[in-house]
Order: structure tokens, then sequence, then C-alpha cells
């Protein structure tokens, strides 16, 4: 048995009869670390009501009782106020369970309960004012926040009854409504200690931030075993909703700075109102007690219950409840309000930062009180959490069925009995006619008469009655097949789940006891396989330690993938503008040549140059996007070694000669072919070589290459660029790029081959570049079948090493198809089918000059309506185009007879050669072009047809 106590306090003047009111909190147990606070602050209020004069002109007396933490010790105190004591109201309870307990009595004995706390919401009874916050004034918006500073994954940690469990619900619905991620959920009994498995599980998870909704000693035992930890708040916010002011100091404030909570009240709040309410309060209980929002709720929740009790003139509770409707105090938290639908409190929401002085500082607020929403009713996520409103349904219709047949079966056996009793008294009196002192043969005939009469009447009412059987029946087979029908479905849905299938969902086809059963097993379904799914996360827990990482990087590399189809979408929207400025910066150049304004030419180049360099860069975007994506093919095709190598001096010839460099090659003349992809290979090496030109100054280049016979040549994947080692079968052609150069660490080379990396950051600033070559360059490589290797010492040079197959052979593969050939007349007709307006621009005057008659169409469906007018000697074909894509024009002007032998010169973006020559074109271009070369080359096709 909890104790208890009185408090009568004596008033000046006539004694009156005071007015009991009672106190039930936990001052013993788990809870009572909180709750003994908010019992101070209860009565701090009545001892400053009493000294204004009291309630109605009579002091309160306050009856109080410990709940002891237990459940039961609530119920049964709570009786015994309402009973024994008989008071007016109580002001009491903490947990949610605690609430639940007391609630029976308070409704059979029509009492009142003020409950102080912030609460899971979903509830309204009317014994109750819910003076804490509801959903929508703390948890919500606290979610809301985490959410707003970019925490997605949170972590759920609770005591184990029906507060953390609820709330939890709607943090749920709320995350999964908002785009944020279930880091974990966990319940430790109340009161538990035992937080070491917790610490754990969010160790294992690394969530963004920890929504902590514990009670009691638990908290104590969470924040010091986090800090143990290492778990900063900078790098994981806790975000408490039961802990303030009071438990901090118990927890120390020391192992709890730094994390954030969300309330209605802080001690730090700056109002008259609450500089005054922490006076008080120090000066009754002491200086080094501290108030909080569960004190200050129980506080306002007195004057809230003696301002209606007042208006009402009465203690009577059905009177209170009516005049309570939106009171207003003047709170230290601010304005409150009661609202009038729900007796809930209006409230201002803050979150705060715990101090290292164990007061919080508030670092948001909503600016006004927020409307209470208990049921969440302005959200749409949260409309499933809501209590389902449960009608008679199919219940009804059964029993009304059973109704009208028993009443048709009595009206038809009334009926019938009725009937026969008239029958048989007429026929008494026919019989009595009958005798030798009878009636006249006209009173006969009127008794056979009456008696036909009723015989035709019942069998009137016995034909109604067998309608209305009739129809009876036809709705009771309607109903009982309808209710068959979803119990059968019922039964399925059971069975698919029993089988092992929890995906298994019950139709609601209605709101009555059968949809209300199917909605329970389908809730019952889902909450069986997050209980699988969760023993499923403690089972990955204690796996090893390497499949942990190996999910976790197939998940970045599935991030990538997804970032790099985006990149490849993108690329042709920025590709199509730089392709314009530089074909009208290479334009305007030779115009400012001809025209003589030579002082254009140099900033015309500079225009091109960095146009130029973006589009290099963009290019290369796309190409690691398309390696990402598995988009990147090859086209392989025999090349002689030779001619490759000398078409990458000669390229690179301008760089190495900006440093001062000395390029040496060493390439036996006699090295032969190599079956590759001829661009990607020149792609690596002018990448290598490039490299070896931009960090090496007044040194030496060189270039070897060789052939290997009769070996295998081990590759190094030690970068993890490929899922597993492998290895150059051969025979084998080296390509070997050395230089004088900057060199390398270690540490320099084990993070080169990443994507967007170099050496370190003063290397990019120094030397410029994206760090994608490197990377593009080895995945080039391996898609052939070798890879790229790297010796380097620092400050002495590098050496960069590409082996590749002689025969290479690749799944992502291409046969080439031979090129058509073109021939075109003196003043041949060409037609441009290109969306990009500046495209057919710069095509348009380029083509001009060399005394081509240029036409051009903005669509595909309009460049084939062209086609067949001009019937043109050539036709230029842009691919990317909206409606009518060039693969479709392309294809439509092979099927046509007349237009089938006008080759096609297609010019695009894409990298699809070997698809555009096999549908028919003639030549396949990438963009940008040099539009002047371009209109050489068609000119050399004229001479060619000469």
């Amino acid at each position: 048995m909890g104790a208890r106590s009185s408090n009568p306090l004596e008033a000046a003047g006539p004694t009156r009869e005071p007015i009991k009111i009672g106190v039930l909190h936990s001052l013993t147990g788990t809870m009572s670390i909180s709750e003994i606070s908010v019992k101070d602050g209860t009565l701090l209020a009545v001892e400053e009501i009493n000294a204004a004069g009291g309630v109605l002109g009579r002091p309160l007396e306050a009856v109080i009782e410990d709940g002891a933490s237990d459940l039961q010790t609530f119920a049964q105190k709570a009786k015994q106020l309402l009973l024994e004591a008989q008071v007016a109201v109580v002001f009491g309870c903490w947990t949610s369970a605690s609430r639940k307990a007391v609630l029976p009595a308070f409704e059979h004995g029509s009492g009142l309960l003020f409950y102080p706390v912030q609460y899971e919401g979903l509830e309204q009874c009317p014994n109750i004012f819910y003076t804490g916050a509801a959903p929508n004034q703390q948890i919500v918006p606290g979610v809301n926040y985490l959410l707003a500073q970019g925490k997605r994954k949170i972590f759920l940690l609770g005591s184990d009854y029906i507060f953390p469990r609820t709330a939890n619900l709607i943090v749920k619905a709320q995350l999964a409504a908002l785009g944020g991620e279930l880091a974990g959920e966990v319940y430790l009994p109340l009161g538990s200690k035992e937080v070491g498995e917790a610490i754990a599980d969010i160790l294992a998870v690394k969530p963004d931030a920890i929504l902590n909704t514990l009670n009691g000693d638990s908290n104590v035992a969470f924040f010091l075993h986090l800090q143990e930890a290492g778990l900063k708040p900078e790098d994981l916010p806790v975000m408490s909703v039961s802990v303030a002011e009071e438990e901090v100091r118990a927890i120390g404030p020391s192992n709890i700075a730094g994390h954030l909570v969300v309330w209605n009240y802080f001690q730090t709040v700056d109002t008259p109102e609450n500089r005054k309410f922490v006076k008080a309060y120090k000066a009754r209980y002491g200086e080094n007690r501290v108030t909080d929002d569960p004190i200050e709720a129980a506080y306002l929740g007195v004057y809230l219950w003696k301002q209606a009790v007042e208006k009402a003139g009465s203690t009577d509770v059905v009177k209170v409840r009516a005049a309570a409707k939106n009171i207003e105090f003047a709170a230290p938290s601010g304005k409150v309000k009661i609202d009038a639908q729900t007796q809930h409190t209006w409230k201002t929401v803050r979150i705060g930062k715990v101090r290292l002085d164990g007061q919080i500082e508030e670092i948001w607020n909503s600016g006004a009180p927020v409307r209470p929403d208990p049921f969440l009713k302005s959200y749409p996520w949260a409309a499933a959490l809501a209590p389902r409103q449960i009608s008679l349904g199919s219940r009804a219709s059964l029993i009304g069925l059973f109704v009208i047949l028993v009443l048709i079966t009595w009206m038809a056996v009334g009926v019938g009995w009725m009937g026969s009793v008239e029958i048989k008294n007429y026929l008494l009196l026919i019989k009595t006619a009958s005798a030798p002192a009878g009636v006249s043969e006209a009173a006969m005939a009127v008794l056979v008469q009456q008696t036909l009469a009723v015989v035709s009447r019942t069998q009137h009412w016995l034909l109604a009655a067998l309608v209305l059987s009739s129809i009876a029946g036809i709705v009771g087979f309607v109903s009982v097949s309808a209710i068959i029908r979803n119990l059968g479905l019922l039964r399925e849905t059971a069975e698919l789940m029993a089988s092992g299938d929890l995906t298994a969902r019950s139709p609601v086809v209605s709101s009555d006891a059968i949809g209300v059963l199917s909605s329970t097993l389908n809730t019952m379904a889902q909450q069986i396989s997050s209980l699988l799914s969760g023993l499923e996360v403690r089972q990955r827990q204690l796996e090893e330690r390497s499949g942990e990482l190996e999910v976790a990087k197939n998940a970045a590399e599935a991030a990538n993938r997804a970032k790099s189809t985006f990149l490849a979408n993108m690329t042709h929207e920025l590709r199509t503008p730089l392709n314009a400025i530089i074909g009208y910066s290479e334009l305007l150049q030779e115009e400012a040549l001809e025209l003589g304004e030579e002082e254009f030419v140099m900033d015309l180049a500079s225009i091109n140059i960095a146009g130029k360099q973006l589009l290099n860069i963009i290019s290369d975007i796309l190409d690691i996007s398309k390696i990402e994506a598995g988009k990147m093919t090859l086209f392989l095709e025999t090349v002689e070694v030779l001619n490759l190598i000398e078409q990458v001096v000669t390229t690179v010839q301008p760089m190495v000669g900006k440093n001062g460099n000395t390029l040496i090659v060493n390439c036996d003349r006699n090295i032969g072919t190599i079956y590759a992809d001829s661009s990607k290979l020149r792609q690596a090496l002018l990448n290598l070589v490039s490299n070896a030109a931009k960090f090496t100054d007044r040194g030496k280049i060189t270039i070897n290459v060789w052939k290997e016979e009769g070996e295998v040549w081990p590759l190094d994947n030690s970068e993890e660029l490929s899922a597993a080692p492998s290895r150059c079968q051969m025979p084998s052609i080296v390509f070997q790029v050395t230089d004088t150069g900057i060199g390398m660490t270690e540490e320099q080379v084990s993070r080169l081959f990443g994507a967007f990396a170099q050496a370190d950051d003063s290397t990019t600033r120094r030397y410029g570049g994206t760090g994608l070559g490197l990377t593009i360059s080895r995945k080039f490589c391996q898609m052939m079948g070798g890879d790229i290797t790297l010796e380097s010492k620092f400050d002495c040079g590098s050496t960069f090493t590409i082996g590749l197959p002689v025969v290479v052979e690749s799944q992502t593969e291409e046969t080439p198809v031979r090129l058509q050939p073109l021939d075109l007349p003196d003043a041949a007709t060409v037609l441009v089918i290109d969306d990009d307006p500046n495209a057919r621009d710069l095509m348009t005057r380029c083509l001009s000059k060399q005394r081509f008659r240029v036409h051009s169409s903005a669509s595909g469906e309009g460049g084939l309506l062209l086609a067949k007018q001009l019937l043109p000697d050539a036709i230029i074909l842009d691919v990317m185009m909206p409606s009518m894509d060039g693969w479709a024009v392309l294809s439509a002007l092979k099927a046509d007879p007349d237009l089938a032998d006008i080759p096609v010169i297609m010019i695009t973006f894409l990298d699809d050669k070997n698809h555009g020559l096999k549908l028919g074109a003639a030549e396949y271009l990438r963009k940008p072009l040099d539009y002047k070369r371009f209109a050489a080359l068609l000119s050399k096709y004229q001479s060619l047809g000469k």
C-alpha cells in the first residue's frame, strides 16, 4: 500500500468546508524519478490558490496517494479517491499504462482526471482533460525536425509499454510517408538498466539519430552507456520525449549535454509568468530544484480546473466539463487553451538542446500554440492509426433476417389457427342447423358462405406469408452467400498465411464484423512479418563483419549505378549547347580571319578550347556512368599496333613539348596487330601519356610496347575494380608508359584508381583534372580482358603498364559493320534533319560555303516529307529527337523504295555506331563535330564521285 496524506490549509475568517482534490502519482518505484516533482507542481498550485482565497470561497484539500509505479496500485488508489475520499477531481498519472489502468474507475464513478504528461494520442475520454502534449504537439514535430536536419535514418528506442509502442507506430508511419528510414526498433522493460544490447544494435546499424521514448531509471543507464560507447551528440543526436530538466538532474548533465528534447515548456522560457513560477517553485522546494514540462502541465491543470469550477459555479463533473470548453490561461509556457472538442490543450511546441548546467536551450519553437490533434486527422499518413468504428454489419443482417422469418412463421401459424377455429365454429353451426330442429335452408346457405369466406381469407393470408417467406429466403440467401463468400476469402487468406505467405492480405469489403476480422488478420500478419524481419535483422547482426561490409558495398554500388544512369541522361542536355558553342566559335574564327578582325581570333580560340575542355569532362562523366550502369559496349576490330602508337604520339606531342619533356618510343615495327576496341585502347593510352606529360617537367617520357608469348601475365585487381581476380591469357600486347615526374606515395597510389580521385587535393589544385581518366582507362582495359598496373616512387616517377590479349573476347562485343560507299555529285543537295536549331544553322552555313544546296527540317516527320519532295543526294540525320527519333527516321527511309538509296550520315552524341550502320547509315559521326572538316569530307566524296 502506498502512503496517504492530507494537506488541509487554513483560511482567514470563518472556516468553510474544503473541496477535496486527489493527487495520484508514483512516489516510490522506478517512475518516482519523474512523478514526485509533478506532485510538487500540483501542490504548489493548490497552495497559491488557497492563499488567494480558494475556489468558490472554499479552500482546497489535497488527498495524496502513491501509485508506487504499479498499475494495479494505480487502479486501486483511483477507486479509493473517488469512492472513499469522494474527491471532486484527480490530478495524476504519468505513464499511459497507468492512465489506462485508472480509466475504468473514472468512467464508472463519473470522476474527472487531469492528466499532465505528453502521450501517444488516439484517445479522447470525457472523464479526462489532457494538459500534456498530443502527438502533433511533440512526437510529430520532433521527427519533422530530425528529418529537416538531414537525419533520415532513425532508430527507435523505448520502454516496453503503451506510450512508446503506440508513439513509434506513429513515427514509423510518418517516416514511411516522408521518406525517412527505420534503422531499428528496441524496447526495454520499464525501469530496466540492461541497455548493453540496445547500444550494440545502435552501433551495428549506424543510424543518423535516435528517437528515445524510454521512461524512468532506464534513461540514466542508457545515456551513461551511450557516452561510454563513444557516441557523441554531434555524431548521433538523441531526441528524447520523456526526458526533461528533472530527469537531466538524475541522468547527470555531463552525460546528456548536447542531446535534444522536445516539449512544450523549458525552465529557460522567458515570460513573466514563468519567472514567477520558477521563483515560487524554488522558494517552496529548494534552490537546487528545477521545473520542467510535466511539472508545468500539472501546475496549469489545477488553474484550468479552478477557472472551470468558478465558471460553472459548481464542482459537479458534468457542469465543470461544459464550462471548461475554450477556457484560456496565461501559463508559464505561454497562453494555453482547452480545446472544446477534444478536451486537450493548445500548446506551443519547443525543441531544445541540453546544456552542461542541466538547463535546456531552446533551438526551435512553433511560434504559436498548436491545436491538439490526438487522432492525427490532419495527417493523411496517419489515417490507418485511428481506431475503427465497428458497425453491426453481418450480425445485424442475420439477426434481422431471423426475426423476419420468425414473424412470418408466427403470422402463418396464427392465421391458420384463427382460420381453423372460425371454420370449426361454422361447421358446428351447420351441424346444429342440420339437426331435426334445424334452421332454414337460407340460413344454412349463409353459414356455408361464411365458412367459404374464412377459408378464402385464410388462403390469402397463407399466400402472403408464402410470398414474404420467399422474399425473406432470397434476402437470406444473398446475405448468407455474401457472408460465406467473405468467410471464404478470409479462410483462403488464413491458409496462405499458415503456409508461410505473410504478404497475403484479406480484402476488407465491409465495415462489419467480418471486415474488422479481416483488418485484424491483416494487421496481425503485418506485425508477424515485422517481427520476422526483426529476427532476420538480428540474425544478420550475428553474421561475420565481412558479410555486413559486402551488403554495404553492394548498396553503395547500386547507388553509384543509379547516379551514373542519371548522369548519362543529363550529359546529352549539357553537350547540346556546348556543341553549339564549339561550332559557332570555330565558324566565327574563320569569319574573323576573312574580315581581318584578327584581334577577336584569340578570344574565340579561348572560348573554343574552354568548350572542348568542358565537353571532355562531360564525356568522361558519361563514360564512367555508362560503365557503372552496365551500358558500355566494345567495338572490336583488328588494329595495327604501330599505327595506333603513331596516332597517340602525334596527338600528345604538343602536350609533351609544353613542359619541355622528351618523348621516346620503343616499338618493334613488326609487332603486328591486336583485335580490340581501338577507340577505347587509344583513349587509355592518350590518358596515360598526357598524365605523364602533365606531371613531368623537363624530364623524359618513354613508351615501350612489346608482345609476350607463351606466358600468363598476372593482373592486379587490388583496387577491387572487378568482382574477382582476372588473368590475361597469352599471347598479349604490353603497353608501358614511364615518366620521370613527381611520382606518388603508397597512400596516394592506393586511392588513385577511384572515380573523381587524384593523388591528393594539392595535386588537383596545382595540375587540374577531374580524376576520372585513370578510372575510365582501367575499366576499359578490364572490359577487354586486361588491366592497368602501376609502380611509382615519390619524386622519382611512375610506370603505368597496360596488358591486353592479342585477341580480345568480350560479352559486350558488337561485330563492326562495314561502311557503305558514299559518292556525291557536284552541287549536291543535302537535307539536314535535327531538332537543335543551332546544329541546323551551323551545318547549313558550313555546307553552303562548300557550294552544297542545303535544306533542313526540325523533326523526323517533317524530314521524311521533305526527303520525298526533294530526293536529296545525301541526308544528315540526328538520333535524339522528340516524337520520332533518328532510328525511326532511318528505318523509314530505308523502307521507302524511292529513298532507300539516298546515303544517310548519322551525326549524334550517342556512341552506338554499329546500330546505325546495321540500319543502313553510310557514315556515323559523333558530336561535337568539326563542321569545317565535315564539309571538306563531303567535298572529298564529291571528288570520289568524279
